[in-house]
């Protein structure tokens, strides 16, 4: 089993999605998919796309848990492999201006923490993958947000 703990969860889903929502309202359809007017790759990473019924959190969390089995685990790892640095700061850049308001205080942290955060992310995915795992995708919050990623096993 591994644990995986990121902040930023909803600005890193907004980067790899381009999705708003909440971590509750989210039904994005798609594990992979591609953006039809400029091609770019977009990848249901840190919200995950089938819930666990019955398990919407207590005081400390919150939303219901959500999973992926092995092969959309794979499926996301292969897509985080494809997305460079370059391309990762273009999408940062994009977001800073187009969505100042929503992301203000997150935004005010450099490209290259964020990152980093994409790199914990995709080696994570990987590993995962390797193993023919699939997650758990859980979404606590205690003084501030913590994204917690569990590996089933």
């Amino acid at each position: 089993m591994g644990r995986l703990e990121i902040d930023s969860w909803h600005a890193m889903h907004y980067l790899l999605t381009e999705d708003i929502s909440l971590w509750e309202e989210c039904q994005i359809p798609f594990i992979v998919a591609r953006k039809k007017e400029n091609n770019r790759l977009l990848i249901n990473a840190v919200m995950g796309r089938t819930s666990i019924e019955g398990t919407k959190g207590s005081f400390k969390d919150f939303g219901p848990v959500k999973y992926l089995v092995p092969s959309e685990t794979q499926q996301i790892s292969e897509a985080l492999l494809q997305i460079s640095e370059k391309e990762f700061a273009n999408r940062y850049e994009e977001a800073c201006v187009l969505n100042p308001d929503v992301y203000r205080t997150l935004w005010d942290e450099e490209v290259d923490e964020y990152w980093y955060i994409f790199q914990c992310i995709s080696k994570y995915y990987r590993i995962a993958a390797e193993e023919t795992r699939g997650m758990l995708l859980y979404l606590g919050c205690f003084y501030g947000v913590d994204f917690m990623w569990e590996m089933q096993d």
